[in-house]
């Protein structure tokens, strides 16, 4: 590699690097459904029950939004 091509080589990998980090979803509430079942599907494709971190499972018990049934 030539000099030039180094700092060249750096930055891409730097770019790469940050532009490829997934973003987080952002955190959702009960209120940002208007069905149960998108509440549940959405609950479970993101970890629960055994992982809830958007908190849609307060009582822990499996079901998200349970005021939406």
């Amino acid at each position: 590699m030539g000099r030039r091509m180094i700092p060249a080589a750096l930055a891409a990998a730097f770019a790469l690097t940050f532009a490829a980090a997934p973003a987080a979803a952002a955190d959702k509430d009960c209120a940002d459904f208007n069905t149960w079942r998108q509440a549940q599907n959405f609950y479970k494709k993101h970890g629960g029950p055994k992982k809830d971190p958007h908190r849609l499972d307060a009582d822990r018990d499996g079901i998200a939004c349970e005021d939406l049934r």
